[in-house]
C-alpha cells in the first residue's frame, strides 16, 4: 500500500511539472508574436540617367546705381516694360523708412477690408475657427523662432480680431477701426513726404521674368550658343564658372523658351530622340518634374551632349544654374514590397537534351485571414530597400494585391501555415 501511495505521488509529481512546463511554453508562445508583416503598395518608379548640366536663358541685367536697393517684385515675379523693378536709397535709413510704408499701407488695407465686410455675408463659427488657428500658427512661429512671417500673421489676426468683434454686434469695433486706419494714414502721408526727396525707382526697360540674383552667366549663356555649343564648351562651363558678376539690382529673363544643356556618357545608350518630350527631374535647389524636348543630341567618343528645352516653370528656375538632375526617358508602376518580403524557389529542371537546369521561381507569403498565402511574382526593379514586382497572372483570383499584408519571416513560413 505504501509502495502504490509512493507510485501514485511521483506520477502526479511528473505530470504536474510537464503541466506546468506546458503551461509556461504556451504562456511564452502566446505572448511573444513573431509574425512580422508589411503593407504592400502601389509605386512608381523613374528609369533613366543622372547628368549634371546648366541652365540657357535669355537675360538683360539690371544695372544699380545705390548700394541700399528696396524690389518692388519678388523672385520669379513677372513684370511689363515700364513696370517699376526696384527703389534705390541713398541711405539705410531711407530704405526702413520704405519698409515701414510698406507695412503701414498693407495694414491699412486689411482694417479696411474688415470695415467693409462687416457683419455681411460672415460665419462667425468659420470666424472664430480662424482666429483660433492664427493664434495657434503665431505660437508655433514663435517657437520655432521662425519670425519671417510673424508680422503678416500678427497683422491678420488683427484683422481677424476686429472683424469678429464687429460682427458679434460690438457698436465701438466699427469707430475702432475707422480711427485706426485714420491714424496709420497720417503715419503714411507723413512717411511718403519724408521719403519723395530721396528715392530712385529703377524700371524694368522690357517685359520678362525678374530675379534678384546675377551671376555673370547673363552675357555668356544665351539661346544663340545653343546650336554651336560642343561638349568641350560645355565641360569648360560646368568645372571653370564664370566671371564675377557686375553691381546690379537682378535681371529680366526676356524670353519664356529655356535651355538646359548637359553631358551624358558616350553613345547613346538611352537611345534619345530630338524632337520628343521627356521628363527632367529637379531635386536640389528645386524640386519639380519639368517636361523638357530634346533640342540637340551630340553623340561623342567620351561624352554625349544633349540639350533640352522648356516653356513651362520658368519662374521656378530662375536661381539656378548649375544643376544636377535626372533624365527620365521611362516609367515603371508596380507593386513596392521590402526586400526581406521576397522569396526565392530553386528547382531542377530537365531539359529536351536531358541535361538539368536550375530555375528560380519569386514570390511572397500574404496574410489570407489567418492563414500563410504563396503569390508567384515578377520583380520589375530592384532598388536600395525594395522590389517593385507585378503579379504572375493578373487574372488569378489568388494573387498579390495592392493593399495586402506580406510575410517578412524568413524562416519556418510554407503556403497554409496558421500564422494568426
Amino acid at each position: 500500500m505504501k509502495e502504490s501511495t509512493l507510485a501514485t505521488k511521483v506520477m502526479i509529481g511528473i505530470l504536474c511539472v510537464g503541466v506546468l512546463i506546458y503551461l509556461a511554453l504556451y504562456l511564452l508562445t502566446g505572448f511573444q508574436d513573431n509574425l512580422v508583416t508589411a503593407v504592400a503598395y502601389q509605386y512608381q518608379v523613374n528609369l533613366g540617367q543622372e547628368a549634371s548640366g546648366i541652365l540657357i536663358r535669355q537675360e538683360q541685367v539690371l544695372p544699380s546705381s545705390g548700394t541700399y536697393v528696396d524690389f518692388v517684385l519678388s523672385e520669379g515675379e513677372r513684370a511689363a516694360a515700364g513696370d517699376p523693378v526696384a527703389l534705390i536709397y541713398s541711405d539705410s535709413s531711407a530704405l526702413s523708412t520704405q519698409q515701414t510704408i510698406r507695412t503701414l499701407s498693407a495694414e491699412i488695407d486689411q482694417l479696411e477690408y474688415a470695415l467693409s465686410t462687416g457683419t455681411q455675408s460672415v460665419d462667425i463659427t468659420r470666424l472664430d475657427q480662424q482666429v483660433i488657428s492664427s493664434i495657434v500658427s503665431l505660437r508655433a512661429l514663435s517657437a520655432s523662432g521662425d519670425l519671417s512671417d510673424l508680422e503678416d500673421s500678427t497683422l491678420n489676426l488683427r484683422t481677424m480680431v476686429f472683424q469678429r468683434d464687429y460682427a458679434y454686434g460690438d457698436t465701438d469695433a466699427a469707430s475702432q477701426i475707422e480711427q485706426l486706419i485714420a491714424d496709420k494714414q497720417a503715419q503714411l502721408d507723413t512717411l511718403n513726404r519724408s521719403l519723395s526727396q530721396v528715392s530712385q525707382t529703377v524700371y524694368a526697360p522690357v517685359s520678362g521674368i525678374f530675379s534678384g540674383q546675377t551671376d555673370g552667366y547673363e552675357s555668356i549663356l544665351t539661346p544663340d550658343l545653343v546650336d554651336s555649343l560642343t561638349t568641350g564648351q560645355l565641360t569648360e562651363l560646368l568645372e571653370g564658372g564664370a566671371a564675377a558678376p557686375g553691381t546690379s539690382i537682378g535681371k529680366l529673363i526676356t524670353d519664356s523658351t529655356w535651355y538646359f544643356a548637359t553631358l551624358l556618357p558616350a553613345g547613346n545608350e538611352m537611345h534619345l530622340t530630338e524632337g520628343t518630350q521627356y521628363t527632367v527631374s529637379f531635386s536640389h535647389d528645386f524640386y519639380g518634374d519639368v517636361p523638357m524636348t530634346l533640342e540637340r543630341i551630340e553623340p561623342g567618343e567620351t561624352q554625349t551632349l544633349a540639350v533640352f528645352s522648356a516653356r513651362s516653370h520658368l519662374a521656378d528656375t530662375t536661381l539656378l544654374r548649375v544643376q544636377t538632375v535626372d533624365i527620365v526617358t521611362d516609367t515603371l508602376d508596380g507593386i513596392r514590397i521590402p526586400r526581406r518580403a521576397l522569396r526565392v524557389v530553386t528547382e531542377d529542371v530537365e531539359q529536351e537534351d536531358g541535361s538539368v537546369k536550375q530555375e528560380n521561381t519569386y514570390g511572397v507569403f500574404t496574410v489570407v485571414g489567418r492563414q500563410a498565402e504563396w503569390q508567384e511574382v515578377n520583380v520589375l526593379y530592384t532598388g536600395d530597400t525594395f522590389y517593385l514586382v507585378e503579379p504572375v497572372d493578373e487574372s488569378a483570383s489568388s494573387r498579390l494585391r495592392v493593399g495586402e499584408e506580406v510575410i517578412l519571416n524568413t524562416s519556418d513560413i510554407f503556403d497554409g501555415k496558421v500564422v494568426r
